[in-house]
């Protein structure tokens, strides 16, 4: 079973990014990265090594450094 699978509500995902409300119905798991630059047109968040170890990709989620 994928990790796809796993966590497929059928709901779409919602959530805020920089005070907006917006609105996600595509795979959960896509990388917060893809969504943010591919979905949400935020080009700023940069992709990096690919495995979360430089830090390019780092967001903040509620308040708080991830990758």
């Amino acid at each position: 079973m994928s990790d796809a699978t796993l966590y497929d509500t059928g709901m779409p995902l919602r959530l805020t990014v920089n005070g907006e409300d917006r609105e996600f119905d595509g795979d959960p798991a896509m990388p917060l990265l893809w969504f943010l630059r591919d979905h949400a047109r935020l080009t700023g968040t940069k992709f990096g090594c690919g495995a979360g170890f430089c830090g390019a990709c780092t967001v903040l989620l509620d308040g708080r450094a991830v990758r």
